[in-house]
Parts: C-alpha cells; sequence; structure tokens
C-alpha cells in the first residue's frame, strides 16, 4: 500500500488532499456512534420504566385515597351530626376524575337550616364543622397525642360542651393536650 501510494503521489496531489487518517477517524467516529446509540438505548429503557412506575404509583395512590377519602366522608357525616344534634354535611370533590389534585368542597347543614357552603356559616358553625371534619380524619388514621390551639374560641357555650363530648370520646385512643 505505501508503495502504490508513493507512486501515485502525483495522482493524488491532483485530487488535493487526502486524509491518510480518515479510516482511523471513521473507526473512532463509529466506536463513539456505537457508544452513544447503546447510552441512548439505556435512557429510553430508564425513561420508559419510570413513567411506568410513575403511573403504577399514581393509580396506588388514587385507589389509596379515593378509598380513605369515602371513610372520613362517611365519618363526617355521622360526627357533624352528633355536634350538631341533626343537620347534614358532606365532602365532595370538585374534579372527581383526578382525585389527588382536585380541591374539596365541604358543605353543611345545621339543624333547621338550608345547605350551604362552609363559607356562609356562623364562626361557630364553621368551627364545629371544621371539628367534625378533623376528628374525622382521627378516625381513620387515629394518633397518640394531639395539640389543639384555642379551638374552642369561636364555640358558645352550648357547643362548647358539644365539642367536650367529642374530646371526651376520642380521649380513650387519644391524649390532648
Amino acid at each position: 500500500a505505501v508503495e502504490l501510494l508513493a507512486s501515485n503521489k502525483e495522482k493524488l496531489r491532483s485530487f488535493g488532499a487526502v486524509n491518510l487518517l480518515a479510516l482511523e477517524e471513521y473507526e473512532v467516529a463509529a466506536e463513539r456512534e456505537k457508544f452513544l446509540n447503546e447510552q441512548l438505548a439505556d435512557l429510553t429503557t430508564a425513561k420508559n420504566e419510570l413513567k411506568s412506575t410513575i403511573t403504577r404509583i399514581n393509580q396506588t395512590a388514587r385507589q389509596l385515597f379515593n378509598e380513605t377519602f369515602e371513610k372520613v366522608r362517611k365519618n363526617f357525616q355521622k360526627l357533624f351530626v352528633e355536634l350538631f344534634n341533626g343537620g347534614e354535611a358532606d365532602i365532595s370533590l370538585v374534579d372527581p376524575d383526578d382525585p389527588l389534585e382536585s380541591h374539596i368542597d365541604i358543605t353543611a347543614r345545621p339543624g333547621g337550616k338550608k345547605l350551604l357552603p362552609i363559607t356562609i356559616l356562623s364562626g361557630g358553625e364553621r368551627a364545629l364543622t371544621a371539628i367534625s371534619l378533623l376528628f374525622s380524619l382521627y378516625l381513620v388514621k387515629p394518633s397518640p397525642f394531639c395539640i389543639l390551639d384555642e379551638i374552642d374560641a369561636p364555640l358558645d357555650d352550648a357547643n362548647c360542651h358539644r365539642f367536650l363530648t367529642i374530646i371526651r370520646n376520642f380521649s380513650s385512643q387519644t391524649q390532648f393536650i
């Protein structure tokens, strides 16, 4: 090959400069391309596995959320009636198709009133509704202790007694501060 190149040196000059290292450069570039393609395949596989994992996690989270939400909802409806000596209350998802991102609507009707959004209730009624919801969560996932800071402040005497009844009922499972 060297003799052929030397003898045809003049012919090669007529074509311009020839890169004698082109074959080596091609092999290096081919190796690099192979390496990068393997890396791309690994990244694509990892991306697909990650998407699959996220989908499974979201499905599990959605299922667990819906189950817990229904338990809290039933507890809330029951505790609200206990605290208000009647009436009705409910919680619902604004967007049931996307429960993990949905806002939650709270509606309440103390005995003798219309079913209203919580924002229209009096301060004491809102506090008792919130207490109902808080303790509804506790019924699903009890805690060994609970710190309450002036939770009874907006309550009048009658509502404060109802609140204390709920505290007494829960105090067998939870220590209140």
